[in-house]
């Protein structure tokens, strides 16, 4: 697809929907992207791209390491929903406002054998320069907002209580807030089998002290 077909003006602004799953850009990285990406027709499709490769390959252990991108493999995968030809324009366009920085292969063959006959070899990518920093600077705060968190952890346990705790109509236990969704016998009444091993665990107990006295 001619690069000039996916710059072409958005009629209206661009505001990417709600990613598919639990992982989301850092809001630096969405704000940055969605900026570079407003005038491109298929600046969706590209969000969507680029948020699908930082999900995998922004992790601290793998940033640093080049990485395919197969269009074919990643047709109609469910958590895009984009054609192989939808996925090779998000490439190029994520390309050009330098998401991705696509890695030239010095050698050998670019071709590799398979049932259907030869196909060419995914091509290997890194993040841009600019976004590989700010992943980076991401993933450091990330990693000392964790930090802090335990520190706080070991220094106050209570820390470990339910936000919803302060809340002073519900009933509150140390590990958090009972749920107002439980039938009112499992808040309110015994457990009679909970009460029988209680009595079982007491008799035993005063046993073994009359034998020891």
């Amino acid at each position: 697809m001619p690069l000039q077909r996916l710059c072409r003006h958005r009629r209206r602004p661009f505001l990417p929907r709600e990613a598919v799953g639990p992982y989301r850009l850092p809001l630096i990285l969405s704000e940055r992207l969605t900026v570079a990406l407003a005038s491109y027709r298929n600046a969706e499709a590209s969000y969507g791209l680029a948020v699908f490769l930082a999900r995998y390959w922004s992790a601290p252990n793998r940033i640093d390491h080049p990485f395919p991108v197969d269009r074919r493999a990643l047709a109609d995968h469910r958590e895009l929903g984009l054609t192989e030809s939808e996925v090779r324009g998000a490439i190029r366009t994520l390309e050009a406002v330098g998401f991705l920085d696509r890695i030239i292969p010095e050698g050998g063959s670019r071709y590799r054998p398979t049932e259907a006959g030869l196909h060419r070899k995914p091509v290997l990518f890194r993040f841009g320069a600019e976004f590989l920093a700010a992943f980076t600077a991401a993933n450091r705060r990330a990693k000392a907002k964790r930090l802090s968190t335990r520190a706080n952890t070991r220094s106050n346990p209570m820390a470990l209580k339910s936000p919803k705790n302060i809340d002073s109509n519900g009933t509150v236990v140390l590990m958090g807030e009972v749920s107002k969704g439980l039938p009112e016998r499992a808040v309110s009444e015994p457990d009679p089998r909970l009460e029988a091993a209680l009595e079982r665990w007491k008799q035993a107990f005063e046993h073994h002290r009359k034998q020891r006295g």
